[in-house]
């Protein structure tokens, strides 16, 4: 499990409100820590082999983090991934599309463990935990409410209030305080992009799109001929789409550039149409974006946004467009600090 930087030190009073974000490709947590904060991250995915006594007993003394169903032993986590390589086989994922699998039967045993794992339990009742959900998809056939609940679920079981909070507000929370959380907050992950409208931290409207990472790697994969295994690895390496936009001469670095171009321009229409649904409020100065996700994280994304910003007539001004300080953690962040709102403190970020 990662630590990053401000993990928390046994000297430093831990709050009583945690974020969480469970993702399609990874689960965070973040508990303030005295000035700082704490921040866990996992991989939510998972491998399955047959059961041995001695294969047990080897993980725990190893730490291995795994489940017991029947004759089955389920690996979490990045000992997951080291699993698959080992037997040559993938991963599978208790998400997809950025909500609980419904064509994974185990996906329940797993986002519980990987939820126990990651936040442990509350050291006071009731204690609060913020949880990031999607908000409506408008291009696919299903909702949010399953995922929303069962999630709610898990965190009450383990002792906690649980209360939900969706992933563009809280990229919002994170990324725009010095704009009073007004403006708009895209979290671009692997298997959604949520967006989200709102003014003084008050929603205007939000909503999703089923296209994201894991869909520009199925893309890639496909049109290339090559594994989406192989595509998801080389993107999380060293992917830079300056690079992809004059390296013509490389299929799958092309692939890339063609594929993040085509979701910008289908993020940027969706925005544009909901704006024209939606009554807004008049506004005083232009409007903020802030990006965040795995997938605003390459190098060069920012500056293919802003290209696709210019080609767009939306219908208000854009003011400052910026991309998070830290992408992968901005909505477990944003999750926080609304935590900490609502127990009555400050609501800029901690540091």
């Amino acid at each position: 499990m990662a630590k990053e930087k401000g993990y928390k030190k046994p000297d430093l009073p831990i709050s009583t409100v945690k974020g969480l974000d469970v993702g399609t490709a990874f689960i965070y947590s973040a508990q303030k820590a005295g000035s700082e904060v704490a921040f866990r991250e996992e991989r939510n995915a998972f491998f399955d082999i047959e059961h041995s006594d001695f294969t047990e007993e080897m993980f725990k003394k190893s730490n291995v983090k795994y489940a017991l169903k029947g004759n089955r032993l389920y690996i979490v986590g990045e000992e997951a991934i080291k699993f698959a390589n080992l037997f040559g086989k993938n991963t599978r994922r208790p998400l997809r599309d950025g909500v609980i699998s419904p064509g994974e039967e185990d996906a329940l045993l797993i986002i519980e463990l990987l939820i126990k794992s990651i936040v442990a339990a509350p050291r006071s009742k009731k204690e609060r935990v913020y949880y990031s959900v999607p908000g409506p998809p408008i291009d696919a056939n299903f909702d949010i409410i399953y995922h929303q609940n069962i999630i709610g679920r898990f965190l009450e079981k383990l002792g906690y209030s649980a209360k939900p909070i969706n992933e563009g507000l809280a990229v919002i929370f994170s990324e725009l305080a010095k704009d009073n959380f007004t403006g708009i907050g895209i979290s671009l992950g692997g298997g959604m992009v949520n967006i989200c409208f709102a003014v003084m931290a008050t929603p205007v409207f939000s909503f999703s799109v089923a296209r994201a990472g894991d869909w520009i790697d199925e893309q890639v994969a496909r049109v290339t001929n090559e594994t989406v295994s192989k595509i998801t690895a080389i993107k999380e390496a060293n992917l830079n789409l300056d690079l992809a936009k004059t390296t013509l001469s490389d299929k799958i670095y092309d692939a890339f550039y063609i594929y993040h171009n085509h979701l910008i321009e289908y993020i940027l229409e969706q925005i544009k149409n909901e704006f024209g649904k939606h009554p807004t409020p008049k506004l005083d100065k232009p409007l903020p974006i802030a990006v965040a996700g795995g997938t605003a994280k390459p190098k060069g994304f920012l500056q293919m946004f802003k290209e696709g910003l210019q080609k767009t007539k939306l219908p208000f001004e854009i003011g400052e467009v910026k991309l998070a300080s830290h992408p992968l953690l901005s909505v477990v962040k944003g999750a926080l600090i609304a935590g900490i709102a609502e127990r009555g403190q400050s609501a800029r970020p901690p540091t």
